[in-house]
């Protein structure tokens, strides 16, 4: 019985550098989103548009890094990716409340189907937004997946995404105002940042409780929570602290959809803006659109 989506582990892609010796080093996991552009009550008929979704952190501070996909030929492409224009502007887009720690990356589908990358992408009809888990039924406890390459370990000539399990552990308003992210309980480690975080589906509930039995995605993993260790000497007067060490309490933030859809809304209203910058820059225009049927 399979309750995580195979199809989902081709949205998921691997961030990272080059070494010396020109081999690909994973630091970080993004994944593929689709915001409708073009409805229709036929999905074959419906466009997207295309994102790579990760932490800001990932991107901040760095003039480009290295993507890699895996191919239909079952083998992988490293794709260096710019992150500024010639003039500085970025390309990517963030939230402008510096503690959500998300980066929007438009991506044009036409590349990668150029490129025969094999991929997938959440659409916007599997998100489940933040504001509306009442009305779903997602709660406190319910388990969860996520997707990501922990400790860059992302496969050598292709990315397998690791699977870890976890639980919603915590989310609530005054959380949310304070950290802009939900706690699961999941350890966490570097390389996991980025990752999608999806509901696990069940048929089974207590009474007066829902069964969500759609694989519902839940927002991104950003980073754990952690708790001071300290090694104190009575060797002094007074007490001094001799060690300090920072541990992973088990508990991770998760950043949910509802920020996403926000920097999406940006990037609408910065759209014509943005594909001018990359026509004039790349010499190729963008195109943001796919459908679902590619």
């Amino acid at each position: 019985m399979a309750l995580l989506n195979p199809l989902h582990l081709k949205a998921v892609v691997a961030i990272g550098t080059l070494d010396k010796r020109k081999r690909f080093v994973c630091t970080a996991t993004g994944f593929l989103v689709g915001f409708l552009a073009k409805n229709s009550k036929d999905p074959a008929k419906r466009a997207y548009y295309i994102f790579l979704l990760t932490n800001r952190h990932v991107f901040e501070g760095k003039d480009g890094v290295h993507l890699r996909f895996n191919m239909r030929n079952g083998k992988s492409e490293i794709v260096p990716q710019a992150l500024k224009f010639p003039n500085k502007e970025l390309r990517w887009l963030a939230h402008p409340n510096k503690k959500v720690d998300l980066a929007l990356l438009n991506v044009n589908p036409q590349v990668l189907v150029e490129h025969g990358i094999d991929y997938i992408f959440f659409n916007e009809e599997t998100f489940a937004y933040q504001r509306n888990f009442d009305r779903i039924g997602v709660t406190v406890g319910d388990e969860t997946f996520i997707l990501g390459f922990p400790m860059g370990f992302a496969g050598v000539a292709q990315n397998f995404p690791y699977a870890k399990t976890g639980i919603i552990s915590r989310f609530d308003r005054e959380l949310l105002r304070s950290k802009k992210a939900f706690l699961i309980d999941s350890s966490i480690f570097p390389g996991n940042s980025g990752g999608p975080v999806i509901l696990k589906p069940t048929n089974t509930a207590l009474a007066n409780t829902k069964a969500v039995s759609s694989a519902y995605l839940l927002g991104a993993v950003t980073g754990y929570l952690p708790y001071r260790e300290e090694l104190w000497t009575h060797q002094t007067n007074p007490p001094t602290v001799v060690s300090l060490e920072r541990e992973h309490s088990g508990l991770s933030f998760v950043v949910p959809m509802d920020y996403v859809k926000q920097i999406f809304n940006r990037w609408i209203k910065a759209k014509k803006r943005l594909e001018k910058a990359q026509e004039s820059n790349d010499g190729q225009p963008s195109s943001p659109e796919i459908k679902t049927n590619k």
